[in-house]
């Protein structure tokens, strides 16, 4: 069982999965539990809640009256978010774990060490701060794509970090993006697509009934991986 209900999704760069990792990764392990998108740029129109980093002292009662909540901080609002935090005093408290995703890209993993740093500077502990690494390229080896990341956890001990934390690269977002349906609803779909596209008149229902067919065989995969990271992630010693 999880140890943690109040989970803040943080980074200072965008494009590197806070949202996805809230809505695909967190939220169904935690039984569908409320995301709170706190973005005031390019607001996410499917989330449950939308507000700006302003509005900070609303973000604790909303946070503080549910049992379980994730808050998806978004890049444009996390300097105001910390600062507001620092402000009110102790409210760093309130959340159990700190997920700071990463990727690939340097400049995204600079920006992942200082947003370890400000947290560490709030006096957030280091278990609570743990990195994820996102959209790692399939046949790489994380200690070869985020070894900087990792041996900057390893020297300060500011926040913990894993190689089992790792969430592989798809394009399954991106062929799904746009529809409402879950990554569950879409890995146990049970439609019998291979009757379907034996049964199919046209070449052009066949290759429509392939893709789908294809979505969800992506999601399956993907769902495997994100709910063995969630159960490392969580578990009591991580990291």
């Amino acid at each position: 069982m999880s140890l943690f209900s109040k989970i803040a999704v943080v980074n200072f760069s965008g494009n590197v999965g806070k949202s996805t990792l809230a809505r695909h990764l967190l939220a169904p392990m935690m039984d569908g539990c409320p995301v709170i998108s706190v973005e005031t740029i390019n607001a996410d129109a499917a989330s449950d809640h939308t507000m700006s980093g302003a509005e900070f002292g609303q973000l604790q009662e909303d946070m503080l009256s549910q049992p379980q909540v994730i808050v998806d901080v978004g890049s444009s609002n996390i300097e105001d978010f910390l600062m507001l935090m620092r402000r009110y005093e102790g409210s760093h408290e309130d959340f159990d774990l700190y997920v700071v995703p990463c990727v690939p890209a340097l400049k995204q993993q600079k920006d992942t060490v200082q947003c370890v740093g400000e947290l560490s500077a709030l006096g957030i502990p280091a278990e609570k701060i743990r990195m994820v690494f996102n959209q790692m390229p399939y046949l790489g080896r994380p200690q070869d794509v985020f070894g900087g990341l990792l041996e900057f956890v390893k020297e300060t001990r500011m926040a913990r970090a894993h190689a089992n934390w790792t969430i592989y690269e798809s394009e399954l977002f991106a062929r799904i993006a746009g529809q409402k349906r879950t990554l569950a609803e879409l890995a146990d779909d049970p439609t019998d697509y291979k009757g379907l596209i034996a049964a199919a008149k046209s070449s052009e229902a066949k290759v429509q009934l392939a893709a789908q067919l294809s979505i969800k065989r992506l999601s399956q995969g993907v769902r495997r991986n994100m709910r063995a990271v969630y159960a490392s992630l969580t578990a009591s010693g991580s990291g």
